[in-house]
This record gives C-alpha cells, sequence and structure tokens, in this order.
C-alpha cells in the first residue's frame, strides 16, 4: 500500500549502512574531527533498525518503538555536541555549544519523562532539529567570519555542516505537521509526504559520501 514510503525507507537504510562502512575505512589522520564520525551513521542505522522492528513485528509496543527513538534523538543531539565543539576552534565558541545543547538536553528530558503528550519522539525530534540547524548557522558564521580554510569546498566539515543544516532545516516542518498532515490527507497520500523526510536524510548521507571523498583526496595530498 505505502510502496513509495517502504522504497525509500529502505535505500536510506542502505545508504546510512554505506555511509557506516566508508566512514569506518576512510583516513583520518588529516582530520581528527573524522576519527569518530562513524558513530554518527551507525546511530542512524540503529534509529533505522528500530523503525524496521516497528514495521515488521508485530508485537513490537508502539511505546518501547517511540521511547527508543526519543533516546536515540538525544544521543544524535550529544554527538553533534561534540562534534561541533571539537570542530571550532576556540574554547568560547565550544562553551556556548555545550550550553545551548545542555538547555536543549533539559527540555527534552522534561518532555520524554515529565510530559505526559502522545509521541512525544516527534516533539524531542523538532527539538532536536531546530538545536542542530542553530549548531550549523552558529559555525557558518564563524567560519566566513573568520576564514578558517583556505579553499572550504576541500574540507570535509564543510560538507558534513551543508548537509546536516540542509536535513534538520527541512526536517522540521514534518515533524511539527505530523499530525495536521495525517488528519488531513487520508493514509496512503499522508505515507509518501512523509516518505520526503526519509528522501531528506538520503541527502544528509550524499553530503556526508562527498566529505569522505576530500578526508580521501586531503590524505593522498
Amino acid at each position: 500500500m505505502y510502496t513509495l514510503n517502504n522504497a525509500v525507507f529502505w535505500v536510506g537504510t542502505g545508504f546510512m549502512f554505506i555511509s557506516f562502512i566508508t566512514a569506518v575505512l576512510i583516513p583520518k589522520s588529516s582530520r581528527p574531527y573524522m576519527k569518530r564520525f562513524f558513530l554518527y551513521p551507525l546511530l542512524a542505522l540503529l534509529v533505522s533498525i528500530n523503525s524496521i522492528c516497528g514495521r515488521i513485528l508485530l508485537l513490537y509496543p508502539s511505546n518501547l518503538f517511540f521511547n527508543i527513538q526519543s533516546y536515540l534523538f538525544l544521543v544524535d543531539l550529544f554527538f553533534w555536541c561534540c562534534f561541533f565543539s571539537v570542530i571550532l576552534n576556540n574554547k568560547k565558541d565550544s562553551d556556548k555549544i555545550k550550553a545551548l545543547f545542555i538547555i536543549t538536553f533539559f527540555v527534552a528530558v522534561y518532555l520524554l519523562f515529565f510530559n505526559k503528550v502522545d509521541k512525544r519522539n516527534l516533539h524531542i525530534g523538532a527539538l532536536s532539529a531546530i538545536c542542530k540547524t542553530v549548531f550549523c548557522v552558529f559555525f557558518f558564521y564563524k567560519l566566513f567570519k573568520n576564514l578558517y580554510y583556505q579553499n572550504i569546498l576541500k574540507e570535509p566539515v564543510f560538507w558534513i555542516v551543508t548537509g546536516l543544516i540542509f536535513s534538520s532545516s527541512l526536517l522540521l516542518p514534518f515533524y511539527g505537521l505530523n499530525s495536521y498532515i495525517k488528519a488531513q490527507f487520508p493514509p496512503l497520500i499522508s505515507s509518501n509526504i512523509f516518505s520526503v523526510s526519509n528522501m531528506l536524510i538520503i541527502i544528509m548521507h550524499l553530503f556526508f559520501m562527498k566529505a569522505y571523498l576530500c578526508t580521501i583526496q586531503v590524505h593522498k595530498a
């Protein structure tokens, strides 16, 4: 019934797997921030595995699915906090990233444990998307103000942050309009609309693969 949505979902899972394998295998000595970047596609794979369990296993409790997704959103946000803290060139900027993360984290914990709302993972996902978008905007502001790199198009970090801001900023409406879309459209149409969100994630991983290619080129140089 939901052919497009299912196709995009499985293609996206395949992209995450390829992204994970590539991130593990690429040389990392030239860019220290790439040493642990393989953890992000691994985290994305865990999100996909949880989604697969929710789709296939009839006895998989929906509450467990939503809670695991929420926890993974928090781990995702923690990863990006660490990543931006590393790539920013001074402690003051890193402290600003950490402060925003701490505020967002506690709000997310409140939503997860103390606010009794349905589908808390959507609220936490939206909060995480806002925070990551702010991380990216702050990085680009610092990047173009201070010109850290001679040729940013050859820098892996540029493509990573570009992919992240592309996905996080465009995913935000899908989190916010989830209930509205499901209420206004038949299940087949709403499911296919949400397939766009998975397409955005696929495009993000394509940006990451460009970053991997840049890492290889820098290593050879």
